[in-house]
């Protein structure tokens, strides 16, 4: 819902109000919006009476500073008439008259009248007294359906905060009759909040209405009220228990600006059954100030529909609106469903993949033109009319993706800030964070990889925790068999895909120590059902159908990287499979445990004021290329090198990894903490990695590998640093919301040590929570708040690591060198994303190394040729299955090795991974793959794939997309 425009001069007050209700500027009733002053107000500085208004007082000021420079009687008038005197004035006043109330003076780019300076003039003109109070209005800054939980994280009141809050909505609070009201017979601690929809000057005067019932309590006692905005507290009142029921009208005098989006913070907190009602909160200003307005959305989807898609041009008809630019429609009724888990057009990605912006092609695509050169994409970079959307923009895009691109709702940034940090970079109002969770993600095609899933588990509002649990899985029976090692308890895996709800710092995958023998040891505790209908009941761990459509796990226990979790081993506990497991490379592979006792070790948080349950889903597949394992880096000997950054500074630490002589990189990523700002390495002079995001850092691969032959360990150094920043603005000022805040802590931190003030004195020095009065802004204000901490080491999101995570390979060009004699296949036309109308030929130039071009078995040179009437069965060049099927009809041979195989021809694949589907089969360096007549317009695949002489996969294959128009 859009309740403003982002700039509203109030022009004339019947406009405005007129704009008001259209747009809903209120919940109904007496909700919010505009009213004209009737009871109260000041005296415009310029009327002199509030009565008849006098000529030389009041009238000849406005002339001369709107209307004589034109019309006057010098040498050069602008205009035909003067009205530089009374006389002239009065002489012309019907046309005066009908000038202001068509609006067709002053002209346009002229300094345009007030409202109050129109209002003097018609009056005077007219003969008729002039009221300054008609033009006094009341704009609510309130909004009754707005309110909602304020974020202990953003609590102004948290230093009197109790240990546990109970105030459920529709219980303890509620909004009714347009009023918000609060019940504390269910209700501790109310601490609710909003924001405010327009910008206002200090010393701005607004009115607070509010009442209370008869206050009672079985000992005298007080009642407490306050209202902050923007984080000052600009009213509190202390009322006496017991007390008669009262209604309470206070003139508040803004001691601060207020900014557009900033929180106004509601806080009662009473003793006894009582109940208080919030009627109104009002500014009462001149219908001549210019009022700014907060456009405000339902959804974080909505706003980025709106000021991203539609104001940078994307939604137009003549792009991806009526026009569908590459068959993708971004009107706002279809775009969500149009980028979300929808493969892209010209790259293997999903527009949008919830939770991975690094994934998403959407992202590709704005990143590169906001910032040239973040990444290669397949033709022009968007918007590609006009200018980049704003790197604000952008950050807004990924922080949605991230947070699971969700249709409805809205997110919070990941710094603990909620929707403000949002907020912010799009210039707009939203609501507080919303409970998100993804779409499952699919499961992939059996004969192509598993799925392992985590059981869901609870995230408390506000919460953080970081937890083991065990499950037994085995995969055994849904592998094929070619995928499985000798041992047969082992899977050979090349890449992943995580698709997880936002509540998430990390989730990994050990492989449990201690045998299967092991998993009804007491250590492990009771076997439940963690979800589906029998959630909460026992359950037999090897009994793969002992919870029906749910999961069968061991007790939850808050562990750290399930050190001590059920019984060891060793003191260690067993290998860790992270989830971003396999190389993801080609001709690369690792191996994955296929049966076994699994650890989740899941660390999870939760930004919003709603409880929440997490869930995850983890796609592996399999590795048909397994030419090379890959080595892992996880360097950890410098995870605290962040500690000590102190309260409002910023601290770059560098550390120096050494490669084995022979070491190939072959990808290199990071890992911090929320306070990481950036993170970058260099080899010698060369910076070869930089990122900015610490919750999605760049995964940078290096192909071909980056090699270190040199035997001087100099010249094989990785230097790789990170800054991490304790709460500092871009200006250099203090920022209280990002530094590290001892009333903040998540329950899994240690106590920090206060050493700077975050209220009255801002980042000035103090010496704990018990050191207020060295923070008051001056002596005895009683303002100040020593909260901020150095940063802590830890394994809660608010402390700080510093890891260095990558693959490698010893002895890389050895290795390499010695794979040369493998065949290799490339496409070299038809270039990516050529165009083709069904029924074109499409001609194949392919280029080969290592590899001759021979007939196949069963196959006469005679035959050779590029004709046929169907090209992907029939024809000179394509093959019936029986004339090489080889008795087995899956292409494999009974060895399974083809990597010395130099020889041979290939197979043409139109749109399929199946070897076995209709194909062309051809054995020259160019080939013909006619469309056919009724192929769907969009993106198609060609695959290459090569074949030994019996027309066996080398497992060597070249792929392109085409379009079709």
């Amino acid at each position: 819902m859009r309740l403003f425009s982002p700039s509203l001069n109030l022009v004339s007050l019947s406009f405005l109000v007129a704009i008001l209700t259209a747009c809903g500027g209120g919940g109904g009733g007496g909700g919010g919006g505009i009213s004209v002053a009737n009871d109260t107000g000041t005296a415009d500085n310029n009327t002199s009476t509030a009565g008849m208004l006098d000529y030389e007082a009041d009238i000849a000021p406005i002339l001369q500073a709107k209307c004589t420079g034109c019309h006057n009687g010098g040498e050069n008038p602008l205009a035909p008439f003067a009205l530089d005197t009374k006389t002239l004035v009065e002489s012309f006043s019907s046309a005066i008259h009908f000038t202001l109330e068509s609006g067709s003076m002053p002209p346009a780019g002229a300094l345009a009248l007030t409202n109050s300076e129109k209002a003097k003039l018609l009056a005077w003109l007219d003969g008729e007294a002039y009221d300054p109070e008609e033009e006094i209005l009341r704009v609510s800054l309130i909004e009754p359906l707005a309110w909602d939980v304020q974020p202990k994280n953003r609590d102004v009141f948290i230093n009197l905060r109790p240990a546990e809050v109970d105030c459920d909505r529709d219980r303890g609070w509620f909004v009714e009759d347009d009023g918000l009201e609060v019940r504390t017979e269910f209700c501790n601690w109310a601490s609710l909040s909003q924001q405010a929809l327009l910008e206002l000057e200090a010393g701005t005067e607004l009115q607070f209405a509010f009442s209370h019932s008869v206050l009672n309590y079985n000992a005298p006692s007080t009642a407490n009220l306050a209202l902050s905005i923007g984080g000052t507290t600009v009213y509190e009142i202390a009322i006496d228990i017991p007390s008669e029921s009262n209604l309470i009208k206070e003139s508040i005098i803004l001691p601060v600006a207020v900014n557009i989006g900033d929180l106004i913070e509601l806080n009662i907190r009473n003793h006894g059954s009582n109940a208080y009602t919030i009627h109104s909160l009002e500014a009462i200003v001149s219908s001549d100030t210019e009022l700014t307005y907060c456009p405000t959305y339902d959804s974080t989807f909505e706003a980025i529909q709106a000021v991203v898609f539609e104001q940078a041009g994307c939604a137009n008809s003549l792009c991806h609106g009526d026009a569908k630019a590459g068959g993708l429609d971004l009107t706002p009724e279809n775009a969500w469903d149009n980028l979300v888990g929808v493969q892209a057009t010209g790259s293997s990605l999903d527009l949008v993949n919830p939770r991975r912006p690094a994934s998403s092609y959407l992202y590709h695509k704005l990143s590169a033109k906001t910032f040239p050169g973040s990444y290669d994409v397949a033709g022009a970079p968007m918007p590609s009319a006009g200018g980049a959307i704003s790197p604000g923009q952008l950050e807004t895009t990924r922080l949605w993706i991230e947070c699971g691109a969700p249709k409805e709702g809205s997110c919070g940034d990941t710094l603990g800030r909620g929707e403000e940090e949002l907020e912010r970079l799009l210039g707009v109002c939203l609501p507080e964070p919303d409970v998100v969770n993804v779409d499952p993600l699919d499961p992939p095609d059996p004969t192509k990889g598993i799925q392992v899933k985590m059981a869901p588990h609870d995230v408390k509002a506000e919460g953080e925790r970081e937890i083991c649990f065990a499950r037994y899985e085995d995969f055994r029976d849904d592998i094929p068999e070619e995928y499985l090692d000798e041992t047969g308890d082992y899977f050979y895996l090349k890449n992943g895909e995580t698709r997880e709800d936002p509540y998430t710092h990390h989730n990994l995958l050990y492989k449990s120590p201690v045998g299967i023998d092991k998993i009804h040891d007491p250590a492990f505790g009771d076997w439940t059902c963690a979800d589906g209908p029998q959630k909460g009941e026992l359950c037999e761990p090897l009994d793969k159908n002992s919870c029906g459509i749910g999961q069968c796990i061991s007790e939850v226990q808050n562990s750290v990287a399930c050190r001590g979790y059920g019984p060891q081993a060793d003191a260690r506990g067993g290998s860790i499979l992270g989830l971003s497991s396999g190389p993801d490379r080609e001709g690369f592979y690792t191996k994955f445990p296929a049966v076994g006792i699994f650890l989740w070790n899941s660390h999870v948080f939760n930004l919003s004021t709603k409880d929440a349950v997490h869930h995850l889903w983890r796609n592996l597949y399999f590795a048909d290329d397994r030419r090379f394992q890959a080595q892992g880096i996880n360097e950890i000997d410098n995870i605290t090198a962040g500690t000590g950054t102190k309260p409002f500074e910023k601290k770059t630490e560098c550390r120096d990894y050494v490669f084995d002589q022979g070491d190939g990189l072959l990808s290199i990523t990071s890992h911090t903490h929320k306070r990481g700002e950036r993170f970058f390495m260099t080899v010698g002079d060369e910076l070869i990695y930089e990122t900015f995001t610490y919750d999605e850092p760049l995964n940078k691969r290096f192909d071909p590998a980056m090699v270190f032959n040199s035997p001087d360990p100099a010249e094989r150094t990785l230097t790789y640093c990170a800054t991490w920043n304790n709460g500092v603005n871009e200006d250099g000022s203090p920022n209280v919301e990002v530094v590290t805040r001892l009333s903040r802590r998540p329950v899994n931190a240690s106590p920090c040590p206060a050493r700077a003030c975050v209220a009255g004195n801002v980042g000035a020095a103090c010496a704990g929570p018990s050191d207020n009065e060295s923070c008051d802004s001056s002596p005895g204000a009683g303002d100040g708040w020593c909260d901020a901490c150095i940063i802590m080491p830890g394994v809660s999101s608010d402390d700080e690591m510093f890891i260095l995570i990558g693959s490698k390979m010893a002895n890389y060009d050895m290795l390499i060198n010695a794979e040369h004699k493998h065949a290799t296949v490339a496409i070299v036309g038809p270039v990516a994303d050529a165009e083709f109308a069904p029924g074109d030929t499409v001609v194949i130039e392919l280029d080969f190394d290592n590899f001759d071009l021979i007939p196949p078995e069963n196959h006469s040179d005679d035959n050779h040729g590029h004709g046929g009437e169907d090209p992907m069965d029939n024809g000179d060049h394509s093959m019936d299955d029986d004339d090489h099927s080889m008795g087995d009809g899956d292409h494999s041979m009974e060895d399974g090795d083809h990597g010395d195989v130099t020889e041979g021809h290939y197979h043409v694949y139109l749109d399929t991974d199946d070897d076995d589907a209709d194909h062309v089969t051809d054995w020259s360096e160019t080939t013909q793959l006619e469309l056919p007549d009724d192929i769907a317009p969009g993106s198609h695949e060609i695959r290459v794939s090569l074949r030994a002489a019996d027309h066996h996969s080398l497992g060597v294959e070249a792929k392109v997309i085409i379009q079709v128009k």
